[in-house]
């Protein structure tokens, strides 16, 4: 119920920091994802994706486990036929994501990358640079944590098989 001069400084607000969400509901730390659903669910109105706001509500407004991976393909699907200014404002966070400091939230962000990849038409979507994302998942095959290696890994041979 927000007046109306609210509601683009707060769209605004939501664009910058929803990729953020998304990825820390799958943090480590259960306080830090449980808020971080809330935050989302009651943010993600602002992104203006109403034929979108069902799958989100089953996904967070209820009590049944959250799976994350499966919001995040819901939300690409619908992204990729919708809004692909979005689907792009997303994916460019998401590979700042592969730089962070936490080896959870760098592992996270590659696995949503590849999921992107997986629902986007990469001859429609020119700002889709899979050399640079190639690059970038080769510097995260030699991260420190094997998790992250192994996501990466997968990664690239998802790109490129053989």
């Amino acid at each position: 119920m927000t007046k109306k001069k609210w509601k683009v400084y707060f769209a605004d607000q939501v664009r910058k920091s929803w990729v953020t969400l998304l990825l820390h509901l799958q943090d480590p730390n259960p306080k830090v994802s449980m808020e971080c659903k809330a935050t989302f669910h009651l943010c993600f109105p602002f992104l203006g994706l109403k034929r979108l706001q069902s799958t989100i509500n089953e996904h967070l407004g209820g009590t049944a486990e959250l799976k994350p991976e499966k919001l995040q393909v819901d939300i690409c699907r619908h992204l990729v036929k919708e809004n692909a200014e979005l689907l792009e404002n997303l994916y460019k966070n998401t590979i700042m994501y592969f730089y962070s400091s936490w080896e959870e939230i760098r592992a996270v962000a590659a696995k949503l990358a590849g999921i992107i990849l997986e629902h986007t038409d990469t001859q429609r979507m020119k700002w889709l640079d899979l050399e640079h994302l190639l690059m970038s998942l080769q510097v995260l095959e030699k991260d420190p944590s094997p998790t992250v290696q192994l996501v990466a890994t997968e990664l690239i041979s998802d790109i490129c098989p053989g």
